[in-house]
């Protein structure tokens, strides 16, 4: 089934660089059929054809830093068509770029410091 995927990516203005590297990671998916900047700020990606619109944000959020998938629905040509045609609209919010990680806490082995000078067990002495 032929689906219409919409993502909205993060652009920095004008950045020609996104744009491209966004097209290719949308064309190397297997059934896509086409794919498209639109939006008000041309900060739309949209994608039509048999796609994983999850994964295809996943990707795109991986090399991109930041994509919201914006509507997943039937693409257009009929009459069915006519009507909004919404199926899914989920709002993906992304994770900031930082990460935290966990150290382990490891446990030490404790050792008793006695002092010996003053017994001597040595017969040499």
């Amino acid at each position: 089934m032929k689906q219409k995927v919409v993502i909205r990516l993060s652009l920095n203005g004008n950045d020609q660089k996104c744009r491209t590297k966004a097209f290719k990671i949308a064309v190397s998916q297997s059934g896509v059929e086409s794919a498209a900047i639109t939006g008000d700020g041309k900060n739309q990606l949209e994608v039509v054809g048999e796609v994983d619109a999850v994964t295809l944000t996943s990707l795109l959020r991986k090399n991109l830093g930041q994509a919201d998938l914006v509507s997943v629905g039937p693409a257009g040509g009929g009459p069915a068509a006519a009507a909004p045609a919404v199926a899914a609209a989920a709002m993906v919010q992304s994770q900031p770029g930082s990460y935290y990680y966990a150290y382990p806490s490891y446990q030490y082995p404790v050792y008793q410091v006695t002092d010996s000078y003053g017994e001597s067990n040595c017969s040499i002495m």
